[in-house]
């Protein structure tokens, strides 16, 4: 079943994506997350981190903007999808644009490590937007 949240933020985030993947060399940042993820295999993120090895994770997991533009069934959708729900959504795009198939495919390779952080993030978020009085 389609995760019809994730389908949104594709559509909204993946030229954001195509552009930051078109000013990197995108096979080197992909190695250095390669590496990181297999240094850092229980890496747990913070919400204020500037470390740039993870700036791929951070720039598409978490968007503030559009998870506070979400209906309170919306935040319900978000907080149960998956990453592997995720990769699917993100697929498509990948067909047209050999940058975003690269992305997919690391993720996928790599899913239960962006599982476990995607996990903890959202954790910090939800817990952030139970504080700010949302229904989630």
């Amino acid at each position: 079943m389609p995760n019809l949240v994730w389908r949104r933020y594709m559509s909204e985030m993946v030229a954001h994506w195509l552009r930051w993947c078109r000013n990197v060399h995108l096979p080197s940042h992909i190695d250095v997350m390669q590496r990181f993820i297999a240094l850092n295999p229980g890496y747990i993120p913070k919400g204020d981190t500037t470390n740039s090895d993870i700036a791929l994770v951070k720039d598409m997991l978490w968007d503030e903007d559009f998870i506070l533009s979400l209906s309170d069934k919306g935040l319900q959708v978000w907080a149960n999808g998956t990453m592997g729900e995720f990769v699917d959504e993100l697929r498509p795009y990948g067909i047209k644009f050999p940058e975003i198939e690269l992305l997919s495919n690391f993720m996928d390779a790599n899913l239960s490590w962006f599982e476990r952080v995607y996990a903890f993030g959202r954790a910090d978020i939800i817990r952030f937007l139970r504080d700010e009085g949302r229904n989630i």
